[in-house]
């Protein structure tokens, strides 16, 4: 990897975006998508300096040793990552041809990088990056450093000619393992003077309190605790391929027929399931209208990586979606049947001979009501649906952070599962990096179209719906309120009416009554149907969350410059990121109180 002088080296249901103009052509370093291929990027870093290298022989053989593990993982392919400097990048490129496990792709630290010649198709790399050095350097920033740290928050394994010394300087070989530790990488270790022997570095086997520069120590002191002999079993679990390989099973499953059930579901979603659509329009009210997004830059919707993650981003959000529509839409008619149960019910007191047909319609309603709570229940629809928005929202934000080479990874937000981890990073994984120089043209771009995608729009969005949840969260309070009104003048009214009239000798009709009777059976379900709306649906709590959200991302647009550099974009992206993810993370453990209400 390419160095310095001394070693180189985010309910608010997102509204989805129109996918962009797919590209003409398709580059030929784009690997199969996810669900077509076990697909891994494998990040490399070595040193330069011959005196750290060693004798080059004994390096190359333990590189092709290095990437015949990985062959017998069962590895379907992957994609190298390598910054192609002098010494052990050139030594890992050559070994990474004769194993032909996948392209590569080259990060470049300067735009005017004298290695760019080695890309294209008859070159060694068939993709990269350049980045702009200069300017970094600029900020009183290493070049070389944020040249490591992107080629390794992109990968899921590092491989590293390393002598397990510290560093030098900034960006180095030592950073590239620090910092993929710090991700939870699996680290292969060649050390150029123990030839012969590759070591593994899992990072579930570190300590909660690890520290680099005491894991250095005990290297330095011959006690190199937490490193294996490196073996295919041993690596394959490290990477949890038998996981993803499940995965890929299951996402290559034969799709099931169009059978009379799919074609129902798809039926009712054109009038059913919007039934709380319709609900929110009206009784929310009018609201300001959300700014229309800018237009993905047309270089940036040309790139395969970000076609493949706005297509499984646009998938996620439409499954999202489509589960909340039914969920909210079966709430919302669960407590519509269960006033009209109660205003059917109690109709005989007005028309007694309507009693007969009156039981029967509860029967039907409440049999159709535990049928319909009964199916979600069992296909813990809650559930799922916290699940799939949370899978959209993380590639709602691994597709914008693309633009700037940003990934949730890197924001260091540690995952709740493995499983949120993986689903997230599988696409990204996938889509690799964007190929091209990030000279101030692309970065003026990308960057505001990212800004826009993460933060101003987000901001725009969620202002939008912390108004409109307001509303129907105080319009539900005034209907509780009016109708408890209602209710206490009827009962008092009569109970008044019928002491008057009892003193006179007078009777009240039956129908009044009646009138009286249903209401104090029609109000409370009112009211019940009221407190189960808020409660489930949560108007009031998701306008506070939208509104701290907009709150916050404001503060974050005030922060920035009005131009500013690629690396203030980046720590924007990567704030915003901790703070959508963190909030989509929040909103999803309280899946289980959207769980259905049962009337």
């Amino acid at each position: 990897m390419r160095g310095h002088a001394t070693d180189h080296l985010i309910d608010a249901d997102p509204s989805a975006r129109p996918a962009p103009a797919p590209a003409a052509h398709a580059r030929p370093d784009v690997p199969p998508g996810p669900g077509h291929a076990i697909n891994l990027q494998v990040a490399f870093a070595g040193h330069n300096r011959a005196n750290d290298l060693g004798h080059r022989t004994h390096v190359t053989n333990d590189l092709d040793a290095a990437f015949e593990l990985i062959r017998l993982t069962g590895c379907g392919h992957a994609r190298l990552l390598t910054g192609l400097a002098s010494g052990a990048d050139e030594l890992a490129a050559a070994a990474w041809q004769r194993a032909g496990l996948g392209p590569i792709h080259a990060v470049f630290p300067f735009l005017d990088d004298p290695d760019a010649p080695h890309v294209g198709p008859s070159g060694v790399a068939q993709s990269a990056t350049w980045l702009d050095g200069e300017a970094t350097q600029a900020e009183g920033r290493n070049a070389h450093l944020k040249q490591t740290r992107l080629i390794v928050e992109i990968a899921d394994l590092l491989v590293v000619a390393w002598t397990g010394e510290r560093a030098r300087g900034a960006g180095g070989t030592a950073d590239a393992v620090r910092c993929a530790l710090e991700l939870g990488l699996p680290v292969l270790w060649i050390k150029p003077s123990d030839p012969g022997a590759i070591r593994l570095i899992r990072p579930e086997d570190l300590p909660s309190d690890f520290d680099f520069a005491e894991f250095q120590e005990g290297l330095q002191a011959g006690h190199p605790a937490h490193v294996e002999v490196a073996s295919a079993e041993n690596l394959r679990e490290a990477l949890r391929l038998d996981e993803l390989a499940a995965r890929v099973e299951a996402d290559n499953a034969p799709e099931a027929p169009q059978n009379l059930l799919v074609r129902l579901d798809s039926w009712l979603h054109g009038w059913l399931w919007q039934t709380y659509g319709t609900f929110r329009r009206i009784v929310g009210g009018r609201v300001g209208a959300i700014p229309d997004a800018p237009p993905v830059p047309q270089d940036l919707a040309e790139q395969p990586g970000f076609q493949l993650l706005t297509a499984a981003y646009l998938k996620a959000d439409l499954n999202a979606n489509r589960l909340s529509a039914v969920h909210r839409s079966e709430q919302l008619l669960l407590i519509m049947a269960m006033i009209t149960a109660a205003i059917v019910g109690s109709s005989p007191a007005v028309w007694p001979q309507f009693k007969l047909t009156a039981v029967s319609v509860e029967l039907v309603l409440g049999v159709a009501a535990l049928w319909v709570w009964s199916k979600a229940a069992r296909a813990r629809q809650h559930q799922r649906w916290g699940e799939e928005r949370h899978l959209a929202e993380q590639l709602r934000q691994e597709r914008a952070g693309w633009a700037l080479g940003v990934s949730v990874a890197s924001t260091r937000i540690t995952p709740a599962s493995r499983q949120d981890r993986d689903l997230g990073r599988e696409a990204r994984l996938a889509a690799g990096l964007p190929h091209g120089k990030f000279d101030a043209g692309r970065i003026k771009r990308w960057g505001d179209w990212a800004m826009h995608e993460l933060i101003d729009g987000q901001s725009a969005y969620h202002s939008v719906i912390s108004v409109r949840d307001g509303k129907i969260a105080h319009r539900i309070h005034v209907v509780e309120d009016a109708s408890f009104l209602f209710l206490l003048v009827a009962l008092g009214g009569y109970l008044v009416a019928y002491a008057g009239l009892g003193a006179f000798g007078g009777h009240l009709p039956k129908w009044v009554s009646g009138i009286v009777t249903m209401a104090g059976t029609i109000i409370p379900a009112m009211a019940a149907a009221a407190m189960a709306l808020e409660a489930k649906l949560e108007f009031k709590e998701q306008s506070k969350r939208s509104e701290r959200i907009a709150a916050h991302l404001d503060e974050l647009a005030r922060r920035l410059d009005r131009a500013p550099s690629f690396s203030r974009l980046q720590g924007a992206a990567r704030a915003a990121m901790q703070w959508h993810i963190a909030e989509a993370s929040q909103w999803r453990e309280g899946a289980e109180r959207r769980r259905l209400f049962r009337p």
